[in-house]
């Protein structure tokens, strides 16, 4: 019961109050979690923490896939975003989600302020969150309900006027973003549905195929993307515009970053905690998952290691998504880059 009024976001005396005496349980029962009863009687337990945060994991995990055709199907054309009528302010250049799912990682980053964790791969990378406003787009419409659901009950200063979701496409979101009058601080793509392996191989055959345009990350999606640094780099005058690829899926990280060098308008930054040796990783964490078993019989050029993909988590420990904090617990790699304009 605790957990699920976290994962609503709901707060307020009521709340904390719930939370208290749930601590106090716990201790009196002598459970096993001297920082869960902690932060449960000290106040900061709450939507940013472990256990909400897989609650909606499980939630959004149990959800029917939306696929971009049955979208299309289903949906009917809608006016262009108004981007006055949700931000109060159009001139704060935005962090933005593609396929943002229940918009738990902008949520919480923008309830950030400029005392929370500010780097974003590396010291030299600041981002002061508060500066920014925050916009997710998502097929799922129930996903996206929950996000705008949990803005509609927010009563602090933080967020309302500042976050917005939208039931849009990959590409139709992005197109969006190009009206939007602030530019873009980060673009991110937060372990989106993997594509299928080659015929022949064992997985998911659901699963679109890797070129196809049912796979969220295409070619035409990072083309998008590539665009909108440039022209917001351009427009912040010496603000980089970034964007953040994360998967759990070691064949989806060397191909999109692939995708994204061959545009030639994007470079990776590189990290000093890198991935130095990843069959080592695999080794230390108990097991290579099988899909790279199966991936590594198509001979791949190249493997998600080197300086171009972090060890370590690139967003503040209160912004992640929920799956990187599933990751995180059930000890899954994740892999992740970070890009900039060339």
């Amino acid at each position: 019961m605790v957990e699920k009024f976290a994962a609503c976001d709901l707060d307020g005396q009521h709340a904390w109050e719930l939370y208290t005496i749930a601590g106090f349980c716990l201790e009196k029962k002598a459970y096993n979690d001297a920082s869960l009863i902690e932060s449960l009687k000290d106040g900061s337990f709450g939507f940013h923490c472990n256990r909400p945060l897989l609650w909606l994991w499980r939630y959004s995990s149990r959800q029917k896939k939306v696929s971009l055709s049955e979208f299309i199907s289903k949906s009917k054309k809608t006016d262009n975003i108004k981007w006055d009528d949700f931000f109060h302010d159009t001139s704060k250049p935005l962090v933005v989600d593609v396929g943002s799912g229940m918009g738990v990682s902008l949520l919480n980053l923008a309830a950030l302020t400029s005392g929370d964790d500010s780097y974003l791969g590396s010291d030299s990378l600041q981002m002061t969150w508060s500066d920014f406003n925050y916009a997710g787009a998502d097929l799922n419409q129930a996903l996206i309900n929950f996000g705008n659901g949990i803005l509609s009950r927010d009563t602090t200063t933080q967020r309302p006027g500042r976050v917005h979701f939208s039931c849009l496409s990959a590409e139709d979101f992005l197109t969006e973003l190009q009206c939007y009058p602030g530019g873009l601080a980060l673009i991110m793509i937060n372990f989106p549905s993997p594509y299928r392996l080659e015929v022949g191989m064992s997985g998911n055959s659901q699963l679109p195929s890797k070129y196809s345009n049912q796979f969220m990350v295409s070619k035409n999606v990072l083309t998008l993307v590539a665009d909108l640094m440039f022209s917001s780099s351009a427009l912040e005058r010496g603000r980089e515009s970034l964007f953040l690829f994360q998967t759990k899926c070691e064949d989806v990280a060397v191909h999109v970053k692939n995708e994204c060098l061959s545009l030639d308008t994007m470079e990776c930054i590189h990290f000093n905690h890198s991935i130095e040796d990843i069959d080592l990783i695999y080794q230390e964490m108990g097991k290579r998952p099988k899909r790279v078993d199966e991936w590594l019989k198509e001979s791949p050029v190249g493997r998600a290691e080197g300086s171009m993909y972090s060890s370590t988590p690139l967003l503040p420990t209160a912004g992640r998504p929920e799956t990187e904090v599933q990751c995180s617990l059930e000890k899954t790699l994740v892999h992740r880059c970070l890009f900039r304009t060339r």
